[in-house]
């Protein structure tokens, strides 16, 4: 039977949701706090799990034309030590990874959500809801109500307000390190596409450049330039000025020059800040999160936007195969834990190595991280984790059981690198 279904927040994960319900003929109705539905971020990179869940929507073939196709992750500290070297090569011979430019993934998004005509309310930011007897009704934030609905999807991102009132914390952490993400043209000659390439001073210093592909309505190759900053340091980092920060960039890793250059002003930089969330369970009574509201990570392993994806086919699935909401949402948040727990534990575990004032974290990761990429079973499970595979420690799934063009197995896509 069709549902009634709001959904608060267009961003991935509720975009995604809005496609997939729609197209299972569901009545979706979708709320955003923006005057028009807009993507917050630079780059992110999208996984062969994510990736089959957009192909379930078709959407897959779009973002490999615009993206950047991703074959290598190499890091290095700024002496040159490589730290790790990981091909996606290395578990399948069609597995890779997409970096993209926020703003295309929303822009496919978004163009199908409107192609397939679900209706949008914008400017109206949910704080709050309410049962009414078997429905529930959204709040804004100027106390007017919304509905009733049968199901509303909280996908309001990682400091949501709307989850509040139906589900219980079991943490919620700021991250004390964050970063500072650009977008500038990838310059002529860079040896390094198709690779994510990161260079680290210690843990407290991460520079990273990575290719995304296309921005909406720019031709040129673009790449995304991030370095690590603690949160509370932002504002002394305006304050030196840009020059000292390109010198000190540019002084440890001299190739990121060409890179560096391109700025021109501290307001071409964004402050992402992170938070390490997570719910006791994600759903309440007529109500589900996904994506960053039902559980944030730092973004060590660049999941964000592949649990949200996942998340929205999941929760698709579950809603066509069972016969009522709450067996739905049982069932979604069954299906969803291992995989989501691995990914949260993960990220704890590594943002000290990466991100942290810890020498001794520094220097255990400067010992074991190059033994362990000569370990062939411990390096493919580190591209299994990257790859945003992984549900336990010794177990994996497989991406083509969202859709058949991702298995491990089979012809490559014609679309990704030989």
């Amino acid at each position: 039977m069709p549902l009634h279904i709001a959904i608060a927040g267009a961003g991935i994960g509720g975009l995604a949701a809005a496609a997939f319900l729609t197209r299972d003929g569901h009545h979706v109705t979708l709320f955003e706090r923006f005057a028009a539905p807009r993507p917050l971020g630079a780059g992110l990179m999208l996984q062969p799990t994510g990736l089959a869940c957009l192909a379930q929507l078709g959407l897959d073939r779009a973002a490999i034309a615009q993206g950047e196709v991703i074959a290598r992750l190499w890091g290095e500290t700024v002496s040159g030590k490589r730290i790790f070297d990981v091909a996606y090569g290395e578990i399948g011979p069609k597995v890779f990874g997409l970096a993209m430019h926020r703003a295309t993934l929303f822009g496919i998004l978004y163009g199908d959500v409107v192609r397939l005509g679900v209706p949008m309310v914008p400017a109206t930011e949910i704080a709050a809801s309410r049962l009414d007897v078997d429905k529930r009704l959204l709040i804004d934030t100027n106390g007017r109500e919304h509905g009733p609905f049968d199901l509303v999807i909280d996908g309001t991102g990682m400091r949501s307000t709307l989850r509040r009132s139906e589900m219980r914390l079991a943490y919620d952490a700021p991250c004390r390190y964050g970063a500072i993400w650009g977008i500038v043209a990838e310059p002529a000659g860079w040896p390094h596409r198709g690779e994510l390439r990161q260079r680290y001073d210690g843990c407290h210093v991460m520079i990273g450049i990575l290719p995304v592909g296309h921005a909406p309505g720019d031709e040129r190759r673009l790449t995304a330039l991030f370095w690590s900053l603690r949160v509370a340091d932002y504002a002394a980092w305006r304050e030196a000025g840009l020059e000292a920060w390109k010198a000190r960039v540019i002084g440890l890793w001299p190739a990121a020059a060409p890179f560096v250059e391109q700025i021109k002003s501290p307001d071409e930089m964004t402050l992402a800040a992170y938070a390490d969330t997570g719910l006791r369970q994600p759903y309440g009574e007529r109500i589900v999160c996904l994506g960053d509201a039902a559980r944030s990570t730092s973004p060590q392993l660049g999941q964000g936007a592949n649990l949200a994806l996942i998340d929205a086919a999941t929760l698709s699935a579950c809603l066509r195969e069972q016969a009522d909401v709450a067996t739905a949402l049982a069932t979604y948040a069954i299906q969803r834990r291992a995989h989501t727990r691995f990914y949260a534990i993960a990220s704890r575990w590594l943002t000290p190595f990466f991100q942290s004032d810890s020498r001794s974290a520094a220097l255990l990761r400067d010992l074991t991280f190059p033994l362990m990429g000569h370990v062939p079973y411990l390096r493919r499970e580190m591209v299994r984790t990257l790859s945003g595979m992984k549900t336990g420690l010794f177990s994996h799934l497989d991406p083509g059981q969202w859709h058949p063009d991702y298995a491990l197995a089979g012809p490559a896509l014609s679309s990704q690198p030989a």
